[in-house]
């Protein structure tokens, strides 16, 4: 037996008639029945084919329709996650901008206070060094006084004393000279 190619057999099988060099009716029927189950086949393939190119298309659209679905949910989700924190922020801005206020005026009243009782204790410890100073002028004064009229009395005394030596002195030189004329006259005289 010869082989037959592929096309001949598909064109004995299309036309219904027997094949002319192979005379087996068994063979016809049996090439007769493999065209019709081809056909089936060919037919339920593009069937199935179109059928899951349906179920792809309907898988695609449920599948993008949950995407989007989830796509709005989380924007949703982050929108309120978004906005709950810009309120959580804005409030703790608020919080932290009454306490940094709060501390500031906190801190100017303690600085205040501080600088007020410092100047009054500068002013204090001015006053005392004034009084102070005044005091010991005062008795610097009074002692210079004393001692300047110490002065002037042992000055008074002295100048006393000096011109009683002066005196003293002239006296002594007067005399001397009178005694030394005197002495002379007298050998002069003899």
């Amino acid at each position: 037996m010869s082989a037959m190619p592929e096309e001949s057999l598909r064109e004995i099988a299309a036309a219904n008639e027997p094949p002319r060099t192979l005379a087996s009716p068994e063979f016809f029927f049996l090439l007769q029945r493999i065209d019709r189950l081809d056909e089936k086949l060919t037919k339920e393939i593009r069937d199935g084919d179109q059928k899951s190119e349906e179920r792809i298309s309907a898988v695609e659209q449920k599948l993008s329709q949950r995407i989007d679905a989830v796509e709005q949910k989380l924007s949703e989700r982050i929108n309120g996650v978004e906005q709950k924190l810009s309120e959580r922020i804005n409030a703790v801005e608020q919080k932290l901008s009454e306490r940094i206020n709060a501390v500031e005026q906190k801190l100017s009243e303690r600085i205040n206070a501080v600088e007020q009782k410092l100047s009054e204790r500068i002013n204090a410890v001015e006053q005392k060094l004034s009084r102070r100073l005044e005091e010991v002028e005062h008795k610097l004064g009074q002692r210079i006084d004393a001692i300047d009229g110490k002065l002037s009395n042992r000055i008074d005394k002295l100048d006393d004393k000096l011109g009683n030596l002066r005196f003293w002195a002239i006296s002594a030189v007067i005399t001397i000279v009178v005694g030394f004329i005197g002495t002379i006259a007298t050998l002069l005289y003899k």
